[in-house]
């Protein structure tokens, strides 16, 4: 029974790594932080993908919080924010052909919830279950942009690392940003993540002005651009005032 528990504490303490050092892990990376023996720690590892707790990236074979965690959060709530976003979001998918996430906030980081795919055969996305930073792409920086300024400045003193040319690294342009994400309303990415995809993004908020989630997608810029936002921008616009709507209507905050 001891060994049992012991085991149980181990794997538990490896997914509370994910966040609190990085939002993606190696097998060594996680040996070294728990002072474990590196063939322990593989076991635990594919225990626990096994399980659907934790999920590989086939590119770069590092290790990340899996969809499963997902799915056991939102099945606490009667009506929980999935469920209610996710017939909005199929219906945004039928009508423009683009691929939609729905995001919210792990630790520092944002993490998609849910993902519901376009006709496009060329996609740029999140996977459901992956982590991302906030301080780029859109989707992360309009949840940046709606959080307490003390959650901000808190997120802006860990780094801004950079990812392509157009990634925000100065923390006053970053500011600036996030103030003008603000009076919009809404975020945009040009590359910033990735080269060559266009992003935008919008708060799910409840009726105090807090966020609750981010609706936003991607796309390669020859196929969306700041020059041709606007018709996206107005079906999200009312794709996330009915998502709020209806999470007030069930009380999901």
């Amino acid at each position: 029974m001891e060994t049992r528990l012991n085991t149980l504490q181990k794997c538990l303490r490896i997914l509370t790594l994910f966040g609190e050092v990085r939002a993606e892990l190696s097998a060594a990376d996680i040996a070294r932080s728990l002072d474990l023996p590196r063939s322990t720690t593989y076991r635990y590892v594919l225990a626990l993908k096994a399980h659907g707790l934790l999920e590989e990236d086939p590119r770069t074979g590092l290790l990340r919080l899996g969809g499963r965690l997902l799915q056991l959060a939102g099945g606490v709530r009667k009506r929980g924010l999935i469920e209610i976003s996710r017939p909005v979001m199929e219906r945004l998918a039928t009508e423009t052909g683009e691929t939609f996430i729905l995001a919210g906030l792990h630790e520092t980081s944002g993490i998609c919830l849910e993902r519901v795919e376009g006709h496009h055969a060329l996609r740029v996305s999140h996977e459901r279950g992956a982590i991302f930073p906030l301080h780029a792409g859109a989707t992360g920086k309009v949840l940046l942009a709606y959080l307490p300024k003390d959650d901000q400045e808190r997120i802006i003193a860990q780094g801004l690392p950079r990812f392509t040319e157009t990634t925000i690294t100065d923390p006053k342009v970053l500011r600036a940003e996030l103030r003008r994400i603000r009076r919009r309303g809404y975020a945009e990415s040009d590359g910033e993540v990735l080269p060559h995809t266009y992003g935008l993004a919008m708060p799910i908020l409840s009726d105090t002005g807090w966020i609750l989630a981010a609706l936003g997608m991607s796309a390669p810029s020859t196929r969306l651009d700041s020059t041709r936002k606007t018709p996206v921008l107005e079906k999200m616009t009312a794709a996330t005032r009915a998502i709020a709507r209806e999470l007030a209507v069930h009380d999901v905050t």
